[in-house]
């Protein structure tokens, strides 16, 4: 049996070392190169949202509260009414507090979104896995997008590295995309899928939209 609570807590202990060497305000504390393609990743992910009315975010993996500062600040609709970031490390949510006073804005201790919201945003949260196999590692990110899904009121959006990037260690993931695509098209009920990659990002998004049907 793969032991996923080892591996999380190998991650746990990376993204800490990150964070302490770089700095909360850096990219590289959870993983990006630099800040530039860091936002790029951020407005391909918000490309899932849609309408004029606000709406609520879930952030999935929300390190030191970037997101909520790229989302705050953004002019396009539909507005952000309110955010809740998780993440299982205690410093991240440490710092993301003390960072963010904006009312619209929580953050949480834990490996689970436990509200349902609009959307569900995670960048990054599946790209460092130590100790497991690929496929070890799928089926709990399978599992995880599962849980996501059933908290996403309208629409659920993640990064990945591609493989046609060079994985910088064996403990980092490379992604196929038309593989998750095609997973969430079979096994998240009533999802509209759609894919965005290429330069200069190493990287792919999905983007998961609910059907008029299915929305909550």
């Amino acid at each position: 049996m793969p032991d996923v609570e080892a591996a999380l807590a190998a991650q746990r202990t990376q993204f800490e070392d990150w964070l302490a060497k770089h700095g909360a305000d850096a990219p590289q504390a959870v993983g990006w190169h630099d800040a530039e393609t860091q936002a790029l990743r951020f407005e391909i992910l918000e490309l899932v949202m849609e309408g004029e009315e606000p709406v609520t975010v879930a952030d999935f993996g929300c390190g030191p509260g970037a997101l909520f500062d790229h989302l705050a600040a953004r002019s396009a609709p539909p507005p952000l009414g309110a955010y809740v970031g998780y993440d299982m490390v205690p410093a991240f949510v440490q710092v993301a507090r003390e960072q963010h006073d904006d009312p619209r804005a929580r953050y949480e201790l834990g490996s689970d979104v436990t509200e349902d919201a609009d959307y569900v945003l995670a960048s990054g949260a599946f790209t460092v896995r130590p100790g497991l196999s690929d496929a070890e590692w799928e089926a709990h990110v399978e599992e995880r997008l599962a849980g996501l899904w059933e908290r996403s009121r309208r629409g659920l959006a993640f990064n990945m590295l591609t493989r046609q990037s060079e994985a910088p260690s064996e403990d980092i993931y490379i992604g196929e995309p038309e593989r998750w695509a095609r997973w969430c098209s079979r096994a998240l009920p009533g999802a509209l899928v759609a894919l965005r990659w290429g330069p200069p990002l190493p990287d792919f998004t999905v983007l998961v939209r609910r059907s008029a049907a299915t929305q909550s």
